[in-house]
């Protein structure tokens, strides 16, 4: 019913800011320590990723909510955030910062593209979940191989990474393996 209106949008944002700072320690914390500054930097580059996206996934659906309504949509921008977050958790170690920015982008637009397709189908889905967790969750994790930071537009699939973020993914020779395309599993 388009005349639901979430009651209490301070809540709803300050769940929202809790929610994103939680994010921090579940992405950066996905380094598993800090015992180096190999793992410092990958910490850092990790939380600018998750900054980066999340910021841009909620301005996007912002401006397409006022776009839309021609009102200002706050708990819209709320749920573009934690769209942002979705879709840069699978690959916020292996991406470059200008990559977590269009990561939010389309994670914005694939969002919202998703929850008008949820309410035009009537599917009860208030808080648009499917639409943050389901279609930004697949996003995501199409973007953490499109975008990563082995993959260089306009040339062959050099290399992909693993767990370590900044190291590629080794052979048995401890030499990072090449021309892997879709066997990044094993």
């Amino acid at each position: 019913d388009p005349a639901f209106h979430p009651h209490n949008v301070p809540l709803v944002v300050l769940g929202t800011f809790i929610l994103w700072f939680g994010w921090y320690g579940f992405n950066c914390g996905s380094t598993l320590g800090l015992h180096d500054a190999g793992t410092g930097a990958l910490a850092a580059q990790v939380a600018m990723n998750t900054t980066v996206s999340a910021s841009v996934a909620g301005i996007v659906v912002f401006t397409l909510q006022y776009a839309k309504l021609r009102k200002y949509d706050v708990v819209g921008m709320c749920n573009g955030i934690l769209a942002g977050l979705v879709s840069i958790t699978a690959g916020c170690g292996n991406v470059e910062t200008g990559s977590a920015l269009m990561i939010g982008i389309i994670g914005g637009f694939i969002y919202k593209g998703s929850a008008m397709l949820v309410e035009y189908l009537g599917i009860d889905d208030p808080v648009d979940a499917s639409s943050v967790h389901g279609a930004c969750g697949i996003w995501g994790l199409i973007a953490a191989a499109l975008f990563d930071w082995g993959h260089h537009w306009g040339a062959p699939l050099d290399h992909f990474h693993g767990w370590d973020g900044f190291t590629c993914m080794k052979d048995a020779n401890n030499a990072c393996r090449t021309g892997i395309g879709g066997k990044v599993v094993g």
